[in-house]
């Protein structure tokens, strides 16, 4: 299980999908060891903003905000959970729990992986279906290293 101290790191492998191939290695300072997914929603052709952070070795999907409502997206508050109008975007808090995502990716949608460390283009990869995950941050991982994004072929293996 993936336990970080204040001041500590977390990390993200991406990886592709079928084969689980490691192609990154994303570190997050924590707390809060937060990150975001954010694309052109594929019909409405709006940005989507999805937030995340890291929690016991889980993803935990915090907040989706986007400016129209289109296929795939909240109409309601999950229980708990709260939607809301802010500057004119759409809103949905919420607490849903993940030991990973999977995402299928595509250049025309700009997929970004977002955090207090960097950005990186999810589609720099080909269009693909890929996979974000909690790992164990590899010995000498470092938030303040150029690129805090870093290609990964040797990547730990996902949990």
């Amino acid at each position: 299980m993936i336990v970080a101290a204040a001041g500590a790191l977390v990390c993200l492998a991406v990886a592709t999908v079928p084969d689980e191939r490691p192609v990154a290695l994303v570190t997050l300072q924590y707390p809060p060891a937060a990150f975001s997914v954010s694309y052109l929603h594929s019909v409405t052709r709006t940005l989507v903003e999805e937030r995340y952070r890291v929690e016991g070795g889980a993803l935990v999907q915090t907040e989706m905000r986007f400016e129209q409502h289109g296929p795939g997206l909240p109409t309601e508050a999950d229980p708990g959970g709260s939607f809301t109008t802010e500057d004119g975007r759409f809103v949905s808090r919420m607490s849903r729990r993940f030991d990973g995502i999977r995402m299928r990716v595509h250049r025309d949608q700009h997929p970004t992986l977002s955090s207090r460390s960097g950005r990186v283009d999810l589609a720099r990869w080909g269009d693909r279906a890929l996979m974000v995950v909690p790992v164990d941050c590899p010995d000498g991982a470092n938030a303040f290293a150029a690129p805090a994004i870093a290609d990964a072929p040797a990547a730990p293996q996902p949990r």
